[in-house]
């Protein structure tokens, strides 16, 4: 480092005392200053000679600071008469330099000065001190640090330049960059007003320092310590070889109001006497927080320095002290924290606070309740929660039943292991579902990412469904894939709410894209297929994508139609285009479906007959009945396309017995019809199994009425046959009805030249005429041939 420059300047006596050479020009006030305080302090008496003595002091400029010699000037002819050197340093190097003998070398008191000159102060370690002789200092030292502040007057001393030397060097920077002494003075010396803080004076000028306000010591006098840290202070001061009254470390407790006074050293002692005691009272550690916390500016240094001992006060209060007043003291302690960085709290405090919650959770939880305007007690939270994961139990259990809705779940959010434990507590989870309601919403948002993880079974629904209810998109594919990594969707009740949430959101393609994602399990196939609803939305969907296997769309397809809503149904059984495939589509074992669809839907016939046609054939039961004569009854009178002749047959074949042949007659052969349809329908009824065919055999007079009021019988030759066919059994069967019926269609026949109606005719007309020549008066039912004159046989050839 190179030498460091120092200025200079001489006083001395030219007609009056002045100025005399200088080495540097300071501002006038600075100037002012040094010229009278480089004047002997106080009149000598006549004949009265000194040592020359040191000064030093600072200038009101703050920019310098002088270290000073004055010598008794015997060259002049005017007694009482001085001459001074002065050293003009600056005030930053004289506060940090660690010793200052360099600078008293300068001032050699036998080279008497004559000009000033620029001083080149090389840097060099710091020199031992020889002690004080004959000096005890405690009495100096206590009104210097530990009592009222005053300037101190120190009468016969001996060695002052050795005490004032000792001294300046034990003090801090701060304090020595403002301190003020003199070696000798014959009275009290000010700068700018303000006294000196110490100066030197003889035994016999203590009566000039009468009127004085500050404090006077009789340097020869011993006197008992009166503070219990001034022993320490006089050995730092005038025992050590290296004075020196604040380390480094001190002086970083000291804040910047407080560094330029004694109550900067009073601070540090206090702060050294508490340390010493932290290991047998931890309620030390709450004196060195508030030195701590005194300070404006908190240093970090210091806070990191207190960890240690914050950290043995806490974990011995733990130990030793009862649980309450443990937790007293912990939120004691971590208050006084509150300006100390988190890392620092949390590792001081962190290891008493976890052992003491894992005992006593009612008092954490207690602790954690109570009023915290700074956020201290938050850092707690973490070892808090950690604590009453790691011994859960009924008490721990209890305790958070008592908590707050903000205290709980501020445990909860800080911790795995207790929400994993907390998972498992049936009472617990439902108050969570309790509770979520009343939290602002970063609370809820904050127990939502922590807690959802771990709601995996149904006994987690209460606190799952609000929690679930609040996911967005994202979150519910998320949500999806948890599940099926937890236990492939072993919760009924979770799948439900994620399925309701995703409904919500209108995302059902989505979650079907993710579940498609995952790897097959009967339980993610249920999952799926719960996806899809009766809605014809999502039933299009289900018969539309490639990607499902056909098993699963058909299975998927009857348990959609089952769920589904009236409104549903009727939807998906109502449009043509959808209700061919579903009726392709489904499996041919959900004859229940296919009954509530022919019972709830009015659709087209054909599909009704599709239906119908779907139905298990053994369920020949009164409704299966009752569905065919309600179709019979329909399609009798339409066109259906396809094979019409054959399902009108199944219909018959159905009904069977139960089957009204006057009724189907009527309905099929009715006048109003068109010939294309009546024409059907006979071919039907031949086709007819037994027993249907036989009731409408029996009812042939009922057929024949209906055929005969038709003035023609515009019929194709498959209807003539059929028509036939069932004459001929009839006449089989039942003679009378047969005459009567083949008499009421025969002129209806003999009418119908254009259509193929001889084999019909070929068989109502010959017992027809046969009864006709039997008897003269002739039955009833020959009524219906008109007879136009005796010989009715001759009529009948007629007509």
């Amino acid at each position: 480092m190179p030498p460091t420059s120092i200025a200079t300047q001489v006083h001395g006596y030219q007609q009056g005392h002045q100025l005399l050479a200088s080495s540097i020009k300071l501002a006038k006030q600075d100037q002012s200053v040094i010229d009278r305080l480089s004047d002997v302090a106080g009149p000598l008496r006549p004949g009265e000679q000194f040592e020359p003595y040191v000064s030093a002091y600072p200038l009101p400029s703050g920019q310098f600071f002088i270290l000073a010699r004055t010598w008794q000037d015997l060259t002049v002819p005017r007694a009482g008469c001085v001459r001074t050197l002065s050293l003009v340093i600056s005030t930053e190097v004289w506060a940090a330099a660690p010793g200052l003998r360099g600078f008293v070398d300068l001032l050699d008191p036998a080279n008497f000065p004559s000009e000033a000159t620029s001083i080149a102060l090389s840097a060099a370690p710091p020199a031992p001190l020889p002690p004080v002789p004959e000096f005890y200092g405690s009495e100096l030292l206590e009104a210097l640090f530990l009592e009222e502040a005053k300037p101190v007057a120190v009468f016969d001393a001996p060695s002052p330049e050795l005490i004032a030397i000792r001294l300046l060097t034990a003090l801090w920077p701060a304090m020595r960059s403002s301190f003020a002494v003199s070696t000798f003075a014959l009275s009290p010396r000010k700068i700018e007003g303000r006294s000196f803080d110490l100066i030197f004076a003889p035994k016999d000028a203590r009566s000039r320092f009468a009127e004085w306000g500050g404090r006077r010591i009789d340097a020869r006098g011993t006197q008992n310590a009166r503070h219990r840290w001034t022993g320490a202070i006089v050995d730092r001061v005038f025992n050590a070889p290296f004075p020196s009254l604040l380390a480094d470390q001190e002086m970083r407790l000291i804040g910047s109001e407080e560094i330029n006074k004694p109550a900067a050293l009073r601070i540090a002692l206090l702060w050294d006497e508490l340390t010493a005691k932290v290991g047998q009272s931890p309620s030390a550690a709450l004196g060195l927080l508030d030195i701590a916390n005194s300070r404006k500016e908190g240093d970090p240094t210091t806070f990191f320095a207190l960890q240690p001992i914050l950290a043995e006060a806490t974990e011995r209060a733990a130990r030793t002290m009862p649980n309450n007043e443990a937790w007293d003291f912990v939120g004691a302690i971590t208050r006084k924290m509150h300006r100390f960085p988190a890392v620092a709290t949390l590792s001081s405090l962190a290891p008493a606070a976890m052992q003491l919650a894992a005992r006593s959770p009612e008092g954490a939880i207690k602790l954690l309740s109570q009023p915290d305007p700074h956020g201290a007690l938050s850092s707690l939270l973490s070892p808090i929660a950690a604590g009453i994961g790691s011994h859960f139990d009924g008490a721990a259990e209890k305790a958070l039943l008592g908590a707050a809705p903000e205290v709980f779940t501020s445990l909860i959010t800080t911790d795995s292991h207790l929400i994993g434990v907390v998972a498992k507590s049936h009472v617990l989870v439902e108050h969570i579902g309790d509770i979520l309601p009343s939290v602002s919403s970063t609370t809820f948002e904050a127990v939502r990412d922590v807690l959802l993880p771990v709601l995996v079974e149904d006994a987690h629904a209460t606190a799952a469904t609000p929690l679930i209810a609040s996911l967005d998109a994202e979150g519910i594919s998320d949500e999806v894939r948890l599940l099926s990594r937890a236990n492939d969707f072993a919760s009924d009740t979770l799948v439900k709410l994620v399925l309701s949430r995703a409904r919500d959101l209108g995302i059902m393609t989505g979650l079907r894209d993710v579940l498609l994602e995952l790897e097959f399990s009967p339980s993610r196939d249920s999952f799926l297929g719960d996806t899809f609803s009766g809605d014809i939305r999502d039933l299009e969907d289900l018969l539309e994508d490639e990607r499902l296997p056909n098993q699963f769309v058909a299975e998927t397809l009857a348990s959609a139609l089952r769920r589904a809503t009236a409104n549903q149904f009727r939807d998906a059984f109502t449009d043509e285009r959808l209700v061919e495939t579903i009726l392709q589509t489904l499996p041919t074992d959900n004859s229940d479906i296919l009954w509530r669809a022919v019972n709830e839907i009015n659709m087209p016939v054909a599909l009704q007959l599709d239906v119908f046609v779907r139905l298990p054939s053994e369920s020949n039961s009164q409704d299966r009945v009752a569905l065919a004569s309600r179709l019979l009854g329909q399609i009798l009178r339409v066109r259906f396309g396809g094979d019409e002749s054959a399902s009108i047959a199944m219909l018959l074949n159905t009904i069977g017995e139960g089957l009204d042949g006057s009724w189907a007659v009527g309905q099929g052969l009715d006048r109003h019809l068109p010939n294309g349809i009546v024409g059907r329908n006979l071919v039907s009824f031949n086709e007819a199994a037994e027993p249907a065919r036989t009731k409408i055999v029996r009812v042939v007079e009922e057929l024949a009425h209906q055929l005969s009021d038709r003035y023609t019988l515009d019929l194709d030759e498959p209807a003539m046959k059929a028509t036939n066919s069932l004459f001929i059994a009839s006449q089989k069967t039942q003679q009378r009805e047969f005459l009567s019926a083949a008499a009421r269609v025969l002129p209806t026949l003999l009418r119908s030249r254009n259509t193929p109606v001889s084999s019909l005719i070929a068989t109502t007309f010959p017992p027809v005429y046969r009864e006709l020549a039997k008897e003269e008066a002739g039955p009833d039912f020959l009524k219906f041939i008109p007879f136009m004159d005796w010989d009715r046989c001759k009529s009948a050839r007629r007509v």
